[in-house]
């Protein structure tokens, strides 16, 4: 675990004031940088530093340190390429030694001189900056392997047996703890299974407890997995309750749930100790961004199946997405309370919610019976049926379809 006091911000500036502005050859390569880092960048907000795990924001202030102060001939260069039309990721590879090169200078140069130490540090960022930096550039050096690192993880998410995992976790060879966190933090990115490795971990570690698997050296792979299930607190939205992307906010969820899931059902935690003081703290930010949207459950979906009070019939398309959104929420929700400080709140959603569509789809139901050939009825009844079926399950919505049938049925032969 990095020990570094928090990020300090200015109110209009999303780095340290000291950090430069980006030129045009920086923002051209920026892409090619941050896709070869790509399996150890994290989204901000990060509220806790892992090894492994590289602040997007922060590596960006560093690549624009270099980009300007320390490499600005070969970055000019490799943007150059890329805007002649060379693949970014080949034109990065080709210019690689040479920013690596300018970077080791630069740092020797350092070595001797307190002043110039001082003015790239506040040139990169700030002190907190600065203390990415060594992963950053260990990052580049061994970008190649990480990749190697990221394909590992799926594949041995596809393994079923955890003899097969463990081995393939003990070819793990790396000791130099900056490029194993770098590399956990990768493998993690494309795990599908991440429960099933850390009960390798902790066999191969012969035991749970935090000692052993510290001893066993998986301690970089517990961090990465929190690091990805910190992750996931961005995809919740910048605000709480507010999600850009409800689909996505979903599968931040499980994300989240898979991965604590495979900390806590494995380790023997305890509730003091570093580890679990921040498994804790993520849990109660996810729960803050969730607080909102699940109080706003049951009331999205009786917006939707109401009649309005006013003007004409008819079926809201922005109630109707906002209603199975909500649905969704509070199943996923529901499928990760393990993971999740709501138990309380769910509970109540999930009761109100049962009521309330059970009422409103019985009413809209009869209101069709009484006049089939209405399409607004019609819709609504359909978006009625889809909500049971989520919320209850398929037998209720086809015995609800069934009915509707029967009624379309009977309006036909009277006709």
């Amino acid at each position: 675990m990095l020990k570094g006091e928090k990020r300090k911000r200015t109110e209009d500036a999303s780095v340290s004031p000291g950090a430069p502005k980006a030129s045009k050859e920086e923002v051209v390569s920026r892409p090619a940088f941050e896709a070869a880092l790509s399996g150890v960048l994290v989204d901000p907000p990060v509220f806790h530093a892992f090894a492994g795990g590289i602040d997007r924001e922060m590596a960006g202030a560093i690549w624009t340190w270099i980009a300007r102060d320390v490499a600005a001939g070969p970055v000019a260069r490799l943007a150059d390429g890329i805007e002649s039309g060379a693949a970014p990721a080949a034109a990065f590879e080709a210019m690689l030694p040479e920013i690596l090169e300018a970077l080791k200078e630069t740092l020797a140069q350092e070595a001797d001189d307190y002043e110039l130490e001082r003015r790239n540090t506040i040139q990169m960022g700030g002190e907190d900056t600065r203390k990415r930096l060594p992963y950053v550039i260990m990052a580049l050096r061994r970008h190649k392997l990480l990749e190697q690192a990221a394909i590992f993880g799926k594949a041995v998410s596809t393994l079923q047996d955890e003899a097969a995992i463990a081995t393939a976790l003990q070819s793990i060879t790396i000791n130099n703890p900056v490029t194993r966190a770098l590399w956990m933090q990768a493998m993690i990115s494309s795990s599908a299974n991440p429960s099933r490795v850390m009960a390798a971990a902790v066999s191969l570690s012969g035991g749970g407890d935090e000692v052993r698997i510290a001893n066993g050296a998986f301690a970089p792979l517990v961090e990465a997995m929190l690091s990805h299930a910190q992750s996931q607190i961005a995809l919740l939205g910048t605000h709480p309750g507010v999600f850009a992307d409800h689909d996505l906010a979903c599968k931040a969820i499980d994300r989240f749930h898979r991965l604590m899931r495979a900390i806590n059902y494995n380790l023997e935690i305890d509730r003091k100790s570093h580890w679990g003081v921040i498994i804790a703290d993520l849990t109660g930010k996810v729960a803050e961004r969730l607080n909102r949207p699940m109080r706003e459950i049951t009331a999205n979906v009786t917006k939707a199946l109401r009649k309005p009070r006013e003007g004409a019939d008819r079926v809201d398309p922005d109630n109707v997405l906002a209603a199975l959104n909500a649905m969704y929420l509070l199943i996923t929700v529901r499928n990760s309370r393990d993971s999740l400080a709501l138990n309380a709140l769910l509970e109540q959603a999930w009761s109100e919610t049962g009521q309330a569509v059970e009422v409103l789809v019985t009413r809209a139901l009869d209101m069709f019976r009484a006049n089939p050939a209405d399409p607004v009825l019609r819709e609504r009844l359909d978006l009625g049926i889809k909500l049971a079926e989520l919320r209850f399950n398929p037998e209720y919505a086809e015995i609800l379809r069934r009915a509707r049938d029967g009624a379309e049925r009977r309006t036909a032969q009277q006709a």
